[in-house]
């Protein structure tokens, strides 16, 4: 849509009211509000290229509106873009009325936080901002603490955060390393450098050289200062691995001093170890090295293609023909599984983050949820917090409520169990996770870091519940038996590592289970609820809870601790409950089982989908719910592609295991069928796992009663 730009000044003061009239006239339809806030009730829906009389500006909230006759009117977001043409251009220039008192007792449930920087690495502080400038007794910011600063300094190529503490570095100019993520940075700027694949990964290991003795060097570099030799069947500890032409190298931190080993050589189509990893749970000749995943070399573009801007046209005039003056609007996105550097498919992702983030501010959307998987957690922890880092920010363009619920790839452990030996050191805790996902908008926490509440949207009577399917308490242990839950669903008795890694499969503990029922018991007779959850809500005591909602997936079909629980409670409160909405199994799939819509939502990312079909990597995936609470009515409408109707035949596929280990090759490979694109790592994962047994979806449906 196009918008007339006009200069709106920077002086205006948030509440004053301006003696100013003229008429408006919209570009696209717009809704007036008893009070100048996104936040206060609606009243009335004003049509396209119709001019409405006004009597008043005012800058509110960092937006700006017009005092129309039954109310306010918002007619410019925060940048200064009109949404029509104001017969009147001045703004605030006039001499202003009496002041008006303007009802603030409704405000903006976003809280504005401080300047936060998280850590993807541990860092030191420097006592001015310069590289050297570092002390003895300096102090360091661990990997994921969160610290406030004050100011961002560039000296010498380098930009440094300013805090109580001293100066931290942020960002390398010349390369496009980063250290760390800031809290309020907006997308544009986090992404202006595209540093090319790095040759060096963090990681913490250890290693057996048991094949062969070897040197240990100054530099990465078979021509340096040979420091020392390790004899056959040493094991070192290592911080950090390297990768050139031919080798790969463990970095070792010895008296404070860098130092390397070959570990391997690497020739086309053949890798040779000097011996093996040692991981917590047992011993593996190799591991997926990290440079695996290096495959995105190009930058991440967020232009929306023309393909893209005709389906965002497409879902922005449905939403004008469903939407009513009461209706409540959520944006709906998930498994956008992003990540910058696996593949051109992994790093889309975040162009539909930015799309859905841009409409929900235009459009004033009640809330925006993303149901789990943001990130891929594919990467080692350091990009995996920078990754996360950027989805946060194309989300934080909505300014409006955004929530996200907890998946299996947020927390990065599945590049801890699968590729990394079982490690938990590479996990993301749940207060980094809560430092990068939540620090700007954490009030709806029921329990802090543990990613399930409930937000009531201000001025209805809908409330937002979100759950948290893989509730697991981090664990620092490597230890295989260390740990030992005392369900066992299925018949399978869970223990050790398996309980550490939250990728392992899905749990719901006892203080969410009673959380949800006490909530769902104190709404009030005329009160509604959505839910959120990543991974579907069954029953543990019925291996298909819903019957004819059952897509197949290792991790639905072991779910453990209080499912039955939560099933019955929201079983209980069927009256009240909108829809259970859920994703996970990227297909498009629902159910009205026990008077309950149970709908679930396809993947963003595209090379994820079980569909075959051509087109299926067009378009990424997300909905925008317009709830009519009076008529009971849920509208889905979809952006880009959905699922038809569907199945997949397991005589077609091999069972492996749990279809995770991708030592095994797929059909495609073992006939040598090449792929149109090469897939990302968890793509290969997922086409294993998805196709291990018959599995039937119904497809998208875009309306529901309740």
């Amino acid at each position: 849509m196009k918008r007339t730009t006009q200069s709106l000044v920077d002086h205006m003061v948030d509440g004053q009211l301006f003696n100013q009239s003229g008429t408006f006239t919209p570009s696209h339809f717009l809704v007036s509000r008893k009070q100048p806030t996104r936040i206060s009730p609606r009243i009335q829906i004003y049509a396209a290229k119709r001019s409405i009389a006004y009597q008043g500006k005012l800058k509110s909230d960092g937006l700006f509106w017009l005092k129309i006759e039954n109310g306010y009117l918002c007619v410019a977001n925060s940048k200064k873009r009109l949404y029509g043409h104001d017969s009147n251009s001045n703004w605030g220039v006039n001499a202003p009325g009496p002041a008006t008192n303007i009802n603030r007792s409704v405000t903006s449930k976003i809280s504005r936080s401080q300047q936060t920087f998280v850590a993807a690495e541990p860092l030191l502080f420097r006592t001015v901002a310069e590289w050297t400038a570092t002390s003895k007794r300096s102090n360091m910011l661990s990997t994921g603490d969160m610290i406030v600063y004050s100011n961002i300094l560039k000296a010498k190529g380098m930009l440094y955060v300013q805090t109580s503490q001293g100066f931290l570095p942020y960002r390398d100019c010349k390369s496009g390393k980063r250290y760390g993520v800031l809290s309020n940075a907006a997308l544009a700027n986090s992404l202006e450098f595209h540093p090319k694949p790095s040759p060096s990964y963090q990681m913490n290991g250890q290693f057996c050289f048991s094949r062969r003795s070897v040197n240990v060097y100054q530099r990465p570099d078979l021509t340096s200062y040979v420091i020392d030799r390790l004899p056959k069947k040493a094991v070192v500890a290592y911080t950090g691995k390297l990768v050139d032409k031919h080798r790969g190298w463990l970095q070792l931190n010895q008296h404070g001093q860098p130092r390397y080993i070959p570990f391997m050589t690497r020739y086309p189509n053949y890798e040779h170890y000097f011996g093996y990893e040692v991981t917590g749970s047992k011993s593996v000749t190799r591991l997926v090295e990290p440079w695996t995943f290096d495959r995105a070399n190009k930058p991440i573009s967020l232009t929306p293609t023309k393909l893209e801007q005709a389906a965002l046209k497409q879902v922005t005039q449905q939403l004008q023909q469903v939407r009513q003056p009461d209706s409540i609007v959520i944006g709906l996105i998930n498994d956008t599984h992003y990540d910058a550097h696996q593949s051109l498919a992994s790093q889309r992702p975040l162009s539909d983050l930015l799309m859905i983030s841009q409409l929900a501010a235009t459009h004033h959307f009640d809330g925006l949820v993303v149901n789990g998987d943001l990130v891929d957690g594919n990467q080692t922890l350091n990009r995996t917090i920078i990754d996360t880092g950027d989805a946060v920010s194309a989300l934080k363009e909505a300014s409006i409520p955004t929530f996200i619920t907890q998946g299996n790839h947020d927390d990065n452990s599945g590049f801890a169990r699968y590729l990394n030996g079982y490690r938990t050191e590479q996990v993301l805790t749940e207060k980094t996770a809560a430092n990068l996902r939540q620090q700007f908008n954490i009030h709806w926490l029921a329990e802090q870091h543990h990613f399930y509440g409930k937000y009531k949207v201000p001025g209805t009577a809908l409330s937002l519940i979100m759950l948290n399917t893989f509730d697991i308490r981090d664990s620092s242990s490597d230890t295989y038996f260390d740990r030992d839950y005392i369900d066992q669903p299925n018949g399978i008795h869970w223990t050790g590592i398996l309980q550490n890694i939250r990728h392992s499969r899905s749990r719901i503990e006892r203080t969410q289970a009673t959380w949800l029922s006490q909530t769902l018991n104190q709404l009030k007779p005329d009160e509604q609820a959505i839910v959120f959850t990543h991974d579907s809500i069954r029953s543990a005591i019925d291996k298909q809870a819903v019957q004819s909602f059952w897509t197949y997936d290792w991790f639905a079909n072991n779910q453990q601790g209080y499912y039955a629980s939560v099933y019955n409670s929201l079983i209980k409160h069927r009256q009240q409950i909108v829809a259970v909405m859920s994703g996970h199994t990227h297909v498009d799939d629902w159910s009205t089982q026990d008077g309950i819509n149970w709908i679930t939502t396809t993947s963003d990312i595209t090379d994820r989908r079980k569909t075959s079909r051509f087109d299926s990597h067009a378009l990424g995936a997300w909905d925008v719910l317009v709830i009519n609470p009076k008529q009971r009515q849920l509208f889905r409408l979809r952006y880009g592609w959905h699922d038809r109707a569907g199945r997949i035949r397991n005589w077609q596929y091999r069972l492996f295991g749990d279809g995770t280990d991708t030592n095994h090759r797929s059909l495609k490979a073992i006939f040598k069928l090449t792929e149109i694109q090469p897939l990302t790592g968890n793509a290969l994962y997922y086409q294993n796992q998805n196709k291990q047994v018959d599995q039937i979806w119904r497809g998208f449906r875009g309306y529901f009663n309740y």
